[in-house]
């Protein structure tokens, strides 16, 4: 076989590491007050700015924001002319049954979530490459593959467990399967945006 080489261009990260859960941050996320969404498919928490309301969930807040700093200056490289700050952040439960359906996160540029609670069998992450995201063939042509990677796959389903935390830039599409435990599943989701000046000359933007 002649020598040769391949460049995966533009590749979609997606950030995957570890804070070991607290018994404490449990006790914290159990106890706050949840109500059903809309669509009936999980409960969330009713305050939608969790880190910003309760202190004693700071030292899990820093780790979280120590997380995206690794992502965003180590691994993409952004200059430091902006800053990443937490935006919202939210519990979300699912109950046995529940499920997330494919969605994305708007007004935001990195997401993530973190699983302080997570029973076994009671639903991984899954993200989905949209039809107007064209990496290698047109998705009008179904061509079929001997085996699926990261560059030829429609969908990446994460294998979570407690204590995880998976960043990702925030357009990305993504759902979590059916929950089929008899225990509740508790994810903790968060929306980092930046401020600082971008640009140059007659290109400034100013975001506060």
């Amino acid at each position: 076989m002649p020598k040769f080489k391949v460049r995966n261009l533009w590749p979609t990260p997606v950030y995957e590491a570890e804070i070991p859960v607290q018994q404490k941050w449990k006790s914290i996320i159990t106890n706050f007050e949840y109500e059903r969404t809309p669509i009936g498919n999980s409960d969330i928490t009713k305050d939608r700015y969790i880190f910003e309301n309760h202190t004693e969930l700071n030292d899990l807040k820093e780790k979280i924001k120590n997380h995206c700093e690794i992502f965003v200056r180590k691994y993409l490289f952004v200059k430091d002319n902006v800053e990443f700050y937490l935006q919202n952040s939210w519990v979300n439960i699912h109950n046995p049954n529940d499920e997330s359906q494919v969605h994305y996160h708007a007004n935001s540029l990195i997401s993530g979530v973190y699983y302080p609670i997570l029973p076994d069998n009671s639903g991984n992450i899954t993200f989905h490459k949209t039809h107007s995201y064209v990496n290698l063939f047109h998705p009008c042509i179904k061509l079929e593959y001997e085996e699926h990677d990261n560059i030829n796959c429609d969908f990446c389903t994460i294998d979570l467990k407690e204590g995880s935390i998976v960043l990702f830039p925030s357009h990305l599409e993504h759902s979590v399967e059916k929950n089929i435990s008899n225990e509740k599943r508790y994810s903790l989701a968060f929306n980092f945006f930046v401020r600082g000046r971008l640009g140059k000359k007659e290109y400034i933007l100013e975001l506060n």
